[in-house]
């Protein structure tokens, strides 16, 4: 993961994994015969990493004492995601996106980690909306526009160009997709 998040899809090699892990030469290769192989391995422990920290958050959510609750809750973690270490996983991620284009494998890795952003996402806008009169109408696309925006944020995280400093930034950008 960190040689793909540090040097891009062409920093991934079976002997490159050896010598960053320390192990001997062809051990990665035994274990993981093909480039696909190895790639949707690294795939696989991202949305293993991503998927442990979302349930994390869904436990915080619960308690407002924590700021981990509502959008606040969801732009800090979004946040999170462009400061180190959790930046270069955000960085790989990215690459295996790019990837899964070619190898539906690696697709459906990628898709169950979109599918659970978008529940978190969507169960945070649903309690933004709670008691709303048009809510089961504003739910969905709002949930849409905001991982929309939100997947804009990561990607200038990736580029070296955030374009929000903060979580109260992030959030405040969010409340103003709600509010429209």
């Amino acid at each position: 993961m960190t040689l793909l998040g540090s040097n891009g899809a062409r920093g991934l090699s079976h002997p490159r994994v050896d010598q960053h892990a320390g192990v001997p030469a062809g051990t990665t290769s035994f274990y993981y015969r093909t480039r696909k192989a190895l790639v949707q391995a690294v795939a696989s422990r991202i949305s293993e990493l991503d998927i442990a920290d979302l349930s994390m958050l869904t436990e915080l959510a619960h308690d407002d004492s924590l700021g981990y609750s509502g959008t606040l809750g969801l732009a800090r973690l979004v946040m999170l995601s462009g400061t180190e270490p959790y930046l270069t996983r955000t960085r790989a991620r990215f690459e295996v996106i790019l990837n899964a284009r070619n190898d539906p494998e690696l697709a459906d890795i990628v898709l169950a980690y979109g599918v659970q952003l978008y529940g978190l996402a969507r169960e945070v806008i649903a309690q933004w909306y709670d008691g709303h009169p048009e809510a089961d109408q504003l739910v969905e696309p709002r949930a849409m526009m905001v991982m929309t925006y939100i997947s804009g944020v990561m990607t200038s995280f990736v580029q070296g160009q955030p374009v929000v400093s903060d979580g109260n930034e992030l959030d405040a950008m969010i409340q103003h997709i709600l509010r429209t």
